[in-house]
């Protein structure tokens, strides 16, 4: 089973988040329900790529945890 690394670390890395992706509003980090599929969906309308560009951001990112 793959966990979600940042569902399970959402409340620690929101300043990692907004510092990574800069268009990330305050609103967006600060939602409790924070996942990598949630995270997604936010790169996807504030930056404007598609559903595979954004998965690929974040589990980057995620790797990185």
């Amino acid at each position: 089973m793959n966990r979600d690394r940042i569902k399970d670390a959402w409340p620690e890395i929101t300043g990692k988040l907004r510092r990574r992706w800069s268009k990330l509003t305050v609103d967006d980090v600060a939602f409790p329900g924070g996942s990598a599929e949630y995270l997604a969906g936010v790169l996807q309308d504030r930056y404007g790529v598609d559903r595979r560009e954004a998965l690929l951001q974040v589990y980057e990112f995620e790797s990185e945890l």
